[in-house]
Protein backbone atom coordinates (compact mmCIF):
# COMPACT_ATOMS: atom_id res chain seq x y z
CA UNK A 1 0.00 0.00 0.00
CA UNK A 2 2.88 2.25 1.09
CA UNK A 3 4.52 1.62 -2.21
CA UNK A 4 1.30 2.91 -4.19
CA UNK A 5 1.06 6.05 -2.17
CA UNK A 6 4.42 6.79 -2.95
CA UNK A 7 3.80 6.06 -6.88
CA UNK A 8 0.80 8.40 -6.60
CA UNK A 9 2.18 11.33 -5.07
CA UNK A 10 5.12 10.67 -7.77
CA UNK A 11 2.66 10.90 -10.30
CA UNK A 12 1.49 13.98 -9.41
CA UNK A 13 4.53 16.25 -8.85
CA UNK A 14 5.42 15.53 -12.12
CA UNK A 15 8.76 16.31 -11.62
CA UNK A 16 12.19 14.36 -10.22
CA UNK A 17 13.03 14.74 -6.68
CA UNK A 18 16.53 13.99 -5.21
CA UNK A 19 17.25 13.37 -1.65
CA UNK A 20 19.13 16.49 0.06
CA UNK A 21 20.09 17.40 3.58
CA UNK A 22 20.40 21.33 3.40
CA UNK A 23 19.84 23.40 6.88
CA UNK A 24 17.93 26.69 6.47
CA UNK A 25 14.70 28.58 7.58
CA UNK A 26 11.53 29.11 6.90
CA UNK A 27 10.56 32.64 7.66
CA UNK A 28 6.49 33.32 7.18
CA UNK A 29 4.41 35.65 8.68
CA UNK A 30 6.03 39.58 9.28
CA UNK A 31 8.77 38.52 11.80
CA UNK A 32 8.34 34.73 12.24
CA UNK A 33 11.18 32.03 11.38
CA UNK A 34 11.62 28.61 12.09
CA UNK A 35 14.64 26.51 11.55
CA UNK A 36 14.51 23.50 9.05
CA UNK A 37 16.30 21.07 7.45
CA UNK A 38 15.32 20.05 2.95
CA UNK A 39 14.77 16.36 3.47
CA UNK A 40 14.10 16.26 -0.65
CA UNK A 41 13.98 18.53 -3.56
CA UNK A 42 13.11 19.53 -7.00
CA UNK A 43 12.53 22.51 -9.21
CA UNK A 44 9.06 22.82 -8.09
CA UNK A 45 9.18 22.47 -4.23
CA UNK A 46 10.80 20.78 -1.34
CA UNK A 47 9.78 19.16 1.60
CA UNK A 48 11.44 19.86 4.97
CA UNK A 49 11.49 19.00 8.80
CA UNK A 50 10.60 22.21 10.71
CA UNK A 51 11.60 23.04 14.11
CA UNK A 52 8.43 24.70 14.59
CA UNK A 53 4.98 24.92 13.04
CA UNK A 54 3.80 26.62 10.22
CA UNK A 55 0.20 27.10 9.10
CA UNK A 56 -1.35 25.39 5.90
CA UNK A 57 -1.15 27.25 2.95
CA UNK A 58 1.13 30.18 4.43
CA UNK A 59 3.25 32.17 2.22
CA UNK A 60 6.70 31.23 3.16
CA UNK A 61 10.88 31.99 1.79
CA UNK A 62 12.70 29.39 2.25
CA UNK A 63 16.40 30.49 2.87
CA UNK A 64 19.07 28.18 2.48
CA UNK A 65 22.92 28.31 2.81
CA UNK A 66 24.86 31.21 0.86
CA UNK A 67 21.61 33.24 1.88
CA UNK A 68 19.23 32.00 -1.29
CA UNK A 69 15.99 32.30 -1.38
CA UNK A 70 13.20 30.48 -2.33
CA UNK A 71 9.27 32.02 -2.12
CA UNK A 72 6.50 29.35 -2.07
CA UNK A 73 3.66 27.49 0.15
CA UNK A 74 2.91 25.39 2.05
CA UNK A 75 0.79 22.91 0.00
CA UNK A 76 0.85 19.92 2.97
CA UNK A 77 1.85 19.30 6.74
CA UNK A 78 2.25 16.44 8.55
CA UNK A 79 3.69 17.19 12.13
CA UNK A 80 6.92 19.27 12.11
CA UNK A 81 7.08 18.20 8.00
CA UNK A 82 5.75 19.99 5.46
CA UNK A 83 5.78 20.32 1.40
CA UNK A 84 6.23 23.48 -0.25
CA UNK A 85 5.16 24.66 -3.42
CA UNK A 86 7.92 27.60 -4.72
CA UNK A 87 6.55 30.39 -6.28
CA UNK A 88 8.83 30.59 -9.27
CA UNK A 89 9.32 28.90 -12.69
CA UNK A 90 11.41 25.58 -12.61
CA UNK A 91 13.88 26.87 -14.57
CA UNK A 92 14.22 29.96 -12.18
CA UNK A 93 14.23 27.33 -9.15
CA UNK A 94 16.60 24.82 -11.28
CA UNK A 95 19.01 28.23 -11.60
CA UNK A 96 18.72 28.99 -8.21
CA UNK A 97 19.63 25.37 -7.29
CA UNK A 98 22.67 25.07 -9.22
CA UNK A 99 24.74 27.41 -6.55
CA UNK A 100 23.82 25.16 -3.88
CA UNK A 101 23.60 21.13 -5.18
CA UNK A 102 26.46 19.10 -6.71
CA UNK A 103 26.54 18.30 -10.47
CA UNK A 104 25.22 15.27 -10.37
CA UNK A 105 21.90 15.96 -8.19
CA UNK A 106 21.62 18.92 -10.52
CA UNK A 107 21.49 16.20 -13.67
CA UNK A 108 19.07 13.87 -11.41
CA UNK A 109 16.47 17.08 -11.31
CA UNK A 110 16.48 18.01 -15.27
CA UNK A 111 16.63 13.67 -15.96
Amino acid sequence: MQDALEVTAAERRGKTRIGATLNGSLRFGPELTADCEVLDVSVTGVKVQLTDTVPLNSDVTLILPGSVHFGGEVMWRHGLMVGLKFRNSPEKIAERLSGILNNDDMRQLHS
